[in-house]
């Protein structure tokens, strides 16, 4: 499955209508195009962040769908009016390499794999997601870049309560086969560059 992530910063003092003119578009889209994108904002990280989030069974679908909005004038003329509202910062294609749920709630780390090593980089990480999958009950997806530094990689869970998110994070690190994984992780993975952000779902 092919992800497309698009971040936009709304303009001080217009989250709220940057909110709601991007959800409008959203709905439109998939209606009219029959995609599947959503809308989500940070919990705890930008406040003026929004992330718009596309998935595609393929690179072909992405790409009729490209070509239907670039074509589409009402669309065109929709994202026109946005840019009062929001300024685009990021554009980020990515494939789904372990599969995950959606939820109300998504925790996204992210790190660096070190480039001379990125194949047992990924092995790694699908290791990683078995075991959190198993520890937690939730399927823990993987995802690698297309675009960007292709050296990125990311975990990413759904919950359906930011409890949730709290309750999955303290079994993990309780857990001593999570710590005795995560401790051959110096192999595999760049020093000290995990980030990791919570995303709300608004559509």
């Amino acid at each position: 499955m092919i992800v497309t992530a698009r971040t936009g910063i709304a303009k001080p003092g217009h989250l709220s209508d940057a909110l709601l003119f991007t959800a409008g578009i959203v709905e439109n889209m998939n209606s009219k195009f029959g995609v599947d994108f959503s809308v989500n904002i940070e919990v705890g990280g930008d406040p003026n962040a929004m992330h718009l989030v596309g998935r595609f069974e393929s690179m072909g679908d992405y790409q009729e769908f490209r070509e239907a909005y670039m074509a589409d004038a009402e669309m065109s003329e929709q994202i026109k009016q946005g840019a009062e509202l929001a300024d685009i910062t990021e554009d980020i294609l990515g494939e789904v390499i372990v599969p995950t749920e959606r939820n109300a709630y998504g925790v996204i780390n992210t790190l660096q794999a070190i480039s001379t090593n990125q194949p047992a980089a990924m092995e790694f990480c699908a290791q990683v997601c078995g075991l959190a999958s198993e520890i937690i009950g939730t399927p823990v997806g993987l995802l690698r870049r297309i675009t960007g530094d292709l050296s990125m990689v990311s975990f990413v869970i759904g919950h359906s309560t930011l409890q949730a998110v709290y309750d999955a994070e303290a079994a993990c690190l309780s857990d001593e086969r999570y710590l005795a994984l995560y401790a051959e992780s110096a192999s595999f993975m760049v020093p000290n560059s995990a980030t990791a952000s919570i995303r709300q779902r608004i559509v």
